[in-house]
């Protein structure tokens, strides 16, 4: 069973887990990188796509199982991800031109539970979970130095990330250091901006917790790292890939409905460290992935040959 895996860029969250993969032995093809496949098309079986490819031509490999790979939202607009109608046509187009293009696709999988949730809310479409996994030979080993008055928060400039709501949790704990990573900004009250960084595990490290405030999240990478050191992780339940995390290991204590109810938690109660750390580590290990990814594969080829 040969599978390539096909994205346009490897970055972000899709970027680390298919580095994991590559590094696992599976072909990855990195379009912008790569005119042609790394293999010949006749050799290959399933194609995977992580990402919206738009243009991507579909017609050499009709015959193949073709799956699409959930690891967030796309074409989905603000007003739709805050539960309001969306008016505008553009936004409304986008989304409908995105369904259209998975009617290329037999088959769907997601990085989380949430993920599912959203793929049949928006897409109308059902689809496998499998969360994704880690490379723990990959972190360093890094010891704690906790600051009891630091918030962490890591991301992007982007409106879902919750960068704002960030900031009002700051601004109602003012006794609190909020470092933020990812975004570069100025300098004010309580709040530091660390831009880009190499080393964000020294960061995470050095955080009393990091705190995760995104409109929405398929299965954050950010999540995963803080809790494998043991560092606490405070999530808005809206954060959907965060909240199940935290629920997969009963930490339902971290996990809020709004940044009023997170600031109350933080200002009255202890935060102790993470200590699920080898049920975590069994949960996320390449090798309990692999072995599900196997299977679904396997399952899905003896499902393409009774449709036919």
């Amino acid at each position: 069973m040969k599978v390539l895996h096909i994205t346009n860029i490897k970055g972000g969250g899709i970027g680390t887990f298919l580095k994991i993969l590559e590094k696992k032995g599976e072909v990855i093809w990195e379009m912008k990188k790569q005119k042609e496949p790394p293999l010949s098309i006749s050799e290959v079986d399933i194609i995977i796509l992580h990402g919206y490819i738009p243009n991507f031509d579909f017609n050499p490999f009709k015959n193949k199982i073709k799956i699409y790979y959930f690891q967030g939202l796309r074409e989905v607009s603000r007003r739709m991800i805050l539960n309001k109608i969306e008016f505008n046509p553009y936004h409304i187009l986008k989304l409908m031109k995105f369904k259209n293009w998975l009617k290329n696709f037999d088959y769907f999988i997601s990085a989380s539970f949430s993920m599912s949730n959203m793929a049949k809310k928006f897409y109308n479409v059902n689809s496998f979970v499998l969360h994704n996994p880690m490379d723990f030979e990959l972190l360093p080993k890094i010891e704690r130095s906790k600051s009891d008055n630091v918030l962490l928060w890591i991301g992007r400039s982007a409106w879902i990330k919750g960068l704002n709501r960030f900031l009002e949790l700051l601004n109602l704990l003012p006794e609190y250091e909020g470092w933020i990573l990812g975004v570069e900004g100025k300098n004010y009250n309580n709040v530091k901006f660390f831009g880009y960084v190499n080393n964000v595990y020294d960061f995470i490290n050095r955080a009393k917790a990091v705190v995760i405030t995104s409109y929405y999240e398929a299965l954050p990478y950010v999540c995963l790292e803080s809790l494998y050191y043991g560092v606490p992780v405070l999530s808005l339940k809206s954060a959907g890939g965060a909240f199940e995390i935290l629920q997969l290991f009963n930490k339902y204590e971290w996990c809020f409905d709004n940044i009023e109810e997170m600031a109350n938690y933080i200002r009255n109660f202890e935060i102790e460290g993470f200590r699920e750390n080898e049920q975590f580590v069994n949960f996320f290990s390449f090798e309990r992935f692999y072995e599900k990814f196997q299977k679904i594969l396997q399952f899905l080829i003896k499902l393409k040959k009774l449709s036919k």
